[in-house]
């Protein structure tokens, strides 16, 4: 009987367990949720696969500290597992410091559940916004343009003209 307790209660903690890790994300994130949990492989396959440009990279790093970027994404979708992955291996190899990226993921009607990151009103995702001394620099809405860090850099380019 005390063996089928214990069994019932292991059983019971596995399955909160599992249950809460397939939970889809909503609401601000970060990278390790991603990483230590294995229905998000995507994420880590997407950042082994992407091949960045160098010199862009480069650009963004020597800007680095200028920013705050904000990525709004829909886990569920592919454009956004995509645009995620490839966004993140530009921020580690620009060494953008964690504290600077904001991750917030939407439910399906582009919702977050944080007030801050719905006031951008994105009306397309995946997002990327640019912000500086508390402003928008610009953004990318959908997939990039170009590759992710062209159009970041291209972002950067154009708040260092004004």
């Amino acid at each position: 009987m005390r063996l089928q307790t214990v069994l019932l209660g292991c059983g019971l903690l596995l399955s909160t367990v599992t249950m809460a890790q397939s939970q889809p994300l909503k609401g601000k994130f970060d990278m390790k949720q991603l990483v230590n949990d294995s229905s998000y492989a995507w994420f880590h396959t997407g950042i082994n696969r992407y091949n960045a440009n160098a010199t862009m990279v480069n650009y963004i790093k020597s800007n680095k500290d200028k920013i705050q970027l904000v990525a709004l994404v829909n886990p569920s979708e592919e454009a956004s597992r995509t645009l995620l992955s490839e966004f993140y291996k530009v921020m580690i190899l620009a060494s953008v410091p964690e504290e600077s990226i904001h991750m917030y993921a939407v439910d399906g009607s582009g919702a977050t559940g944080d007030a801050k990151a719905d006031g951008y009103k994105v009306k397309k995702f995946p997002a990327i916004i640019v912000v500086r001394d508390g402003k928008e620099a610009g953004r990318i809405s959908g997939a990039a343009q170009n590759k992710v860090e062209d159009d970041l850099a291209q972002i950067l380019m154009k708040m260092n003209a004004k």
